[in-house]
């Protein structure tokens, strides 16, 4: 009777194990609401099945060249592109080696054009 009773014990122990794991699971996607994502019709999952033919990206479009992002200096109001921006400025605004003597020539005639420009417009007016 022993061995019954021992081997009874053991399916039991399985059976509260397995059926505990499953409602903690069961709980746990309803509380993140991941419970019915499985679950899709024929329609919906080909519509988001995954592509694997050449030439196309997993969503089955044809892939588009990537545009540069474009960024316009503060300083100088140049259009340039995102890679460049930063090298651009330390030399724009006379950070670095040698380039401040280049930067601050540049910005103090560009200071005396904008100073010129007041003063045609104020005689203007």
């Amino acid at each position: 009777m022993e061995h019954k009773e021992l081997l009874e014990a053991v399916v039991n122990e399985l059976l509260d194990e397995v059926s505990l794991g499953l409602c903690f699971e069961i709980h746990r996607a309803c509380k993140l609401g991941t419970f019915l994502l499985d679950e899709m019709d024929s329609e919906s999952q080909r519509l988001y099945e995954i592509v694997n033919n050449k030439g196309l990206d997993v969503f089955g479009q044809v892939p588009t060249a990537k545009k540069q992002y474009d960024c316009i200096c503060p300083n100088c109001y140049r259009n340039m592109a995102a890679s460049r921006f930063a090298p651009h400025l330390e030399k724009c605004m006379g950070m670095g080696g040698s380039v401040p003597r280049v930067a601050s020539r540049r910005i103090a005639s560009s200071q005396k054009k904008c100073i010129e420009l007041l003063i045609i417009n104020s005689r203007a007016t």
